[in-house]
């Protein structure tokens, strides 16, 4: 982890990645972590918290978190794990399953190989996933 492209917040045990940076390892965030856009992972990605990843961000490994909210037109060639919420906005591309131990809220041109919840799974417009699986139900809305 370079410390180079990261701030911490200790009151809110945040920490905040300036955009456009990039790391060539895996990242470990032993908090909360907000990604600054055009962000570049180039192996994993795992954090203890909440999880806000800026738009245009790349991932080429996987996600692990709490919660994520993953922004637009971001690609993560991997697979998404939280245990609790998962929110995927507006043409984010997904290469493996996106997983979460709650609700996944799913906004148009999401793409995926699969998406699993134990909860509740909320599509809103048309995506490109070739599983879904949810724990009590779909909800699919028009764009």
């Amino acid at each position: 982890m370079d410390p180079m492209f990261i701030k911490i917040h200790p009151a809110s045990d945040t920490f905040i990645v300036k955009k456009r940076s990039f790391f060539e390892n895996d990242v470990f965030l032993p908090g909360n972590a907000i990604i600054g856009a055009g962000s570049s992972f180039w192996g994993d990605l795992v954090v203890k918290g909440a999880l806000d990843l800026g738009r245009e961000s790349k991932v080429k490994g996987n996600i692990t978190a709490r919660t994520a909210v993953i922004s637009a037109d971001s690609h993560i060639e991997g697979n998404i794990k939280v245990s609790s919420d998962l929110t995927l906005l507006d043409r984010v591309i997904v290469g493996g399953l996106a997983y979460a131990d709650g609700d996944i809220f799913i906004r148009p041109k999401v793409s995926a190989r699969a998406a699993e919840c134990t909860g509740d799974i909320m599509v809103t417009g048309r995506t490109n996933i070739k599983s879904i699986s949810s724990g009590h139900k779909l909800v699919a809305r028009k764009w």
